[in-house]
């Protein structure tokens, strides 16, 4: 323990600290006083300073303790102490001399002691550091296709929030996939590809300060052992009993996302990267019945219930732990870093405030007809600076407050006075004020609204959305929207542009294929709308179209992404054509190959098509009983396959899978319920027959109704089975095929499969009426 300084020695130290800095931050004597801990009880404080301290609760310092010290070569005396950071605290109470204080980071505190060095911290100087690299980058190995968890030792020097934005670079499509683009901590899990090789993950960290670091570290695919010692696991579930509707969704410290749902406001848990929902457990008649608000902070879940009139809050367990105030009409609940509870009551005549122990502080704002009153308080949100902003939307006025709950001059709501405001959010680009349509405005810092976001409609993502009905702004700066009567979220880059929408209606297409990347692609037939998805399922491109819009389908019946994603080709039923769009560039013009005919390159009736990683497209034709092969330019090669009832012959072709690396090509013919694999030779220009597998049954690796086929860079192939009810992985690499797995569609989340789409790297995605399930190796 360091000695306590007295008051010759504070004196002292403020002299030098004037000299020499304060590690960031401004202490000049006159200004910053130099304080101690006086005393420590759990995160709670005493302070002192000296006679000239003047501060206010609110205010932050900073806890530093011993250092390395720089000594004068020849007297030895310490010149420069460079201590370290411990802790922020926050004052809650007190004399000038003598305040109260919480330590507000880290969340558990370790070595604050009494005598340690206590120093008030501006705005404008407070020690912020970029979040920076605690050692060498570690280089990260899985198995091709399997997934492990990516760490990086990233940490920020203040202990400041920091949120992470991922991506991967490699070969196209080639470098596999992450189960989140955001994180609120330096780790991801990899899907390794299904190739040995390399690639690269990047992570941009971003600290409440708004300093940002970009990292990057080495990651490797290496040879797996044996295909037969894993086995499946679902990894993301879209569509029905998964995505309900959202009345408010809300982030939580460790990355996930707590959503409360519309209609009978239960409380879903999200994961970070959006592919699994589940509701949340709470113990025995716990379980809030009016849920209007959520807020998590330090591993507690706090909710606004509106039948007890409290805010209950809950541990990771589910059981209750306390409840806090009593309320009249509540509607929404912030909490600010230190814990500090807001409550917008209308009831109660404003909004009420709570320590983080339960204690009640006091109100802000008052009911009334008067201008400074609040008639109808809906929404609240708290600025960096510790501002409330208070939405009343009768009045159409947003009210603000100081950190002292001091009033500020209110804004008044502008535009259409027939767009009712729902909600306000804080974003680095000002104040966020949500109307009914869903256009957002920015209101500056001197309450004008000078900018708007546009609607969900103008992004032409999906139909009439209905009513915007809550806002949530992310750490990351992106915005979301929540469309509760259609069940639709919408997705915004900090820049304020519409990103993705997401929604269990956008699952109702029966077409879909994905590629290498992660992305997902759905083909509505009956409006011709081809739409691209990310990897964490969000609609974030619209193309296509049927021809008597514009557009260049007129019966499109099937697809296939490459494997790169750079094309899709989407087989046309009435022009007897493939029509390959390029979603990465979508006013290139459609590429169209194949006319109706019997010729080479011609068509009678196709039903399905595949495209390897080369970019040549295999069409399967039951009507001329072959398949055709396109080289990338759409020009023709060669075709295989002649009806007959031989081993080699095609009789009621009916699914085709080229693999990825274009080698062989695997069709399934329903007439003795068989897979035919056959060997390509593109110096040649010809397909060989190797050998069938398959047969009608109920045992491993036997067919009774393929709905789905699909093959891996492993050469494993994927068949789903609707007879079946099951999902099955074989290995048909040799010239005999071997069952690996089977699993039935309820394993995975699915009561009925129509179809399936797989990534290259084998991730098979199973295909619902309603509903889309991903699957991967564990």
């Amino acid at each position: 323990m360091r000695p306590r300084p007295s008051a010759v020695r504070l004196a002292a130290c403020i002299g030098i600290l004037a000299t020499v800095g304060t590690d960031g931050v401004d202490c000049a004597a006159a200004e910053r006083p130099l304080g101690m801990v006086e005393s420590v009880d759990g995160q709670q404080l005493v302070l002192r300073f000296d006679a000239s301290a003047h501060l206010l609760p609110g205010s932050m310092v900073a806890i530093y303790g011993p250092g390395s010290v720089e000594k004068h070569p020849l007297t030895k005396e310490v010149i420069i102490e460079n201590r370290k950071l411990l802790a922020k605290a926050q004052l809650t109470g007190g004399d000038d001399l003598r305040p109260q204080a919480r330590i507000l980071w880290p969340a558990a505190p370790e070595g604050i002691v009494a005598g340690l060095d206590a120093v008030p911290m501006s705005e404008e100087a407070a020690p912020n550091a970029a979040p920076a690299m605690a050692g060498a980058a570690p280089k990260t190995s899985a198995a091709t296709g399997s997934t492990v968890l990516v760490k990086l030792p990233i940490a920020d020097p203040d202990g400041d929030a920091v949120s992470y934005q991922w991506s991967l670079s490699g070969s196209d499509g080639a470098a596999g996939r992450l189960d989140a683009r955001t994180t609120t901590a330096p780790e991801i899990l990899w899907t390794a590809p299904g190739t040995v090789g390399s690639a690269t993950i990047s992570a941009i960290a971003r600290d409440a300060g708004g300093h940002e670091t970009t990292f990057q570290a080495p990651l490797e695919s290496v040879a797996l052992e044996d295909v037969r010692k894993r086995d499946l696991a679902w990894f993301a579930h879209w569509g029905e009993d998964a995505e309900r509707p959202l009345a408010r969704v809300e982030r939580d410290a460790d990355g996930t996302w707590w959503g409360l749902t519309e209609s009978d406001a239960k409380l879903t848990r999200i994961s970070s990267g959006w592919t699994a929902w589940a509701s949340f457990s709470f113990a025995a008649s716990a379980e809030p019945r009016g849920a209007v608000a959520v807020a998590a902070w330090r591993k507690e879940l706090f909710i606004l219930d509106s039948k007890t009139s409290s805010v209950l809050v809950f541990g990771a367990d589910g059981g209750q732990k306390r409840a806090i105030g009593r309320c009249d009409k509540p509607s929404d609940l912030v909490i600010a870093g230190d814990g500090t509870l807001f409550i917008a009551d209308q009831g109660a005549g404003g909004v009420q405030v709570y320590e983080a122990d339960g204690r009640f502080r006091g109100r802000i704002g008052r009911a009334g007809d008067g201008d400074e009153d609040f008639k109808e308080l809906s929404r609240i949100a708290l600025g960096p600076g510790g501002e409330l902003f208070a939405l009343d939307s009768a009045k159409r006025r947003i009210q603000r407050f100081d950190r002292f709950q001091r009033r500020l001059a209110s804004w008044p709501v502008t535009g259409d006075p027939n767009l009712q405001p729902v909600d306000i959010a804080v974003h680095p680009r000002g104040v966020l004020l949500l109307l009914t349509n869903g256009q957002i405005q920015i209101y500056d810092a001197k309450g004008l609204a000078r900018e708007a976001m546009n609607p969900l409609t103008e992004a032409r993502l999906c139909g009439d959305p209905g009513k915007a009905a809550a806002l949530t702004v992310d750490a990351s700066g992106e915005i979301f929207v929540t469309y509760p009567d259609s069940g639709l979220v919408a997705r915004y880059s900090a820049q304020g542009a519409v990103t993705g929408v997401r929604g269990a209606s956008l699952r109702e297409p029966a077409l879909w294929s994905c590629d290498g990347n992660g992305r997902v692609y759905a083909l509505d037939a009956d409006d011709g709308s081809l739409y691209v998805h990310d990897a964490e399922g969000w609609r974030t491109a619209r193309l296509g179209g049927l021809v008597k819009k514009g557009g260049p389908f007129a019966n499109p019946i099937a697809l296939c992404a490459s494997p790169d994603g750079q094309t899709v080709a989407v087989l046309d039923a009435k022009k007897m054509a493939v029509v390959r769009l390029r979603p990465g560039n979508p006013k290139e013009a459609p590429l169209v190959f194949g006319q109706p005919g019997k010729n080479n390159g011609q068509f009678d009736d196709p039903i399905a098509l595949s495209v390897d990683e080369a970019g040549r497209t295999y069409v399967l034709d039951q009507g001329l009983y072959r398949v055709s092969v396109f080289d990338d330019k759409g020009s023709f090669l060669f075709a295989f396959g002649t009806n007959g009832k031989n081993a080699a012959d095609l009789k009621e072709p009916k699914l085709i899978a080229a693999s990825p690396a274009g080698d062989a090509v695997f069709v399934y013919d329903a007439y003795r319920y068989e897979i035919k694999k056959f060997a390509t030779d593109f110096k040649l220009n010809t397909a060989t027959h190797v050998t069938n597998t398959g047969g009608k049954g109920d045992g491993a690796g036997q067919i009774r109704e393929l709905v789905g086929l699909g093959c891996d860079r492993l050469g494993l192939l994927y068949l789903a089975d609707s007879s079946r009810g099951d999902l099955q992985s074989v290995d048909f690499r040799g010239n005999s095929a071997v069952a690996i797995s089977a699993h039935k569609f309820a394993d995975f989340g699915m009561r009925k499969v129509t179809g399936m789409a797989v990534a290259p790297d084998g991730q098979p995605w199973l295909i619902g009426p309603s509903a889309i399930a991903g699957v991967r190796w564990k």
